[in-house]
C-alpha cells in the first residue's frame, strides 16, 4: 500500500488564476467557491489525493459544509490561507507526500523549504482532467461488464 498523497490547495489562488473562475467570482463569489469545492470534492472522491482546500476567510465569509471527507478550511481573522497551508506542510510527517497548489511565489518558497512540492493552478487543471478521464474510463468498463 502506498503512502497517502495530500493536496493542499490555496482556494483563492486557484480562483484568481483560472479566468473562468475569476470571472464568476467577480459576479458571484459564493457560487464561485461552491464550484471549486465541487470540482475538488470530485477529485478527492475519485483519486488517491486527500484534498484540503483552504480559503482566506477574513472578509467574513461563512464556511460551507464539508463535502464528503474533503477538508475545507477558512482562515480566521488575523490569519491567512497561506499561513495555514505553510503550517500544515511544515507539520507533515513525510513532506514528500504533500503537494501544494498556489500561484503565490512567496508561498512557494516557504512550502518548498518544508520539503513539500508546489504545483501551479494550471497543473491542478491538468490533474482534474486526467483524473476525470480515468474515472470516466473506469465507469465505462464497469458499465460494459455489467451490461447496463
Amino acid at each position: 500500500m502506498s503512502a497517502p498523497r495530500y493536496l493542499l490547495i490555496d482556494g483563492h489562488s486557484v480562483i484568481f488564476h483560472w479566468p473562468e473562475l475569476r470571472a464568476l467570482h467577480a459576479r458571484q463569489p459564493s457560487l464561485c467557491r461552491e464550484v471549486l469545492i465541487q470540482l475538488l470534492s470530485d477529485l478527492h472522491d475519485t483519486s488517491d489525493w486527500l484534498v484540503t482546500l483552504v480559503f482566506d476567510g477574513q472578509a467574513g465569509t461563512t464556511p460551507l459544509p464539508v463535502t464528503g471527507q474533503m477538508a475545507l478550511i477558512y482562515s480566521r481573522a488575523g490569519q491567512t490561507a497561506d499561513s495555514i497551508i505553510e503550517r500544515l506542510a511544515g507539520q507533515a510527517a513525510d513532506p514528500a507526500t504533500v503537494s501544494v497548489i498556489t500561484a503565490d511565489g512567496a508561498e512557494r518558497v516557504t512550502v518548498e523549504a518544508t520539503g513539500a512540492v508546489v504545483f501551479s493552478p494550471d497543473w491542478l487543471r491538468d490533474e482534474l482532467q486526467r483524473v476525470n478521464a480515468n474515472w470516466q474510463s473506469t465507469l465505462g468498463q464497469v458499465h460494459k461488464k455489467a451490461k447496463w
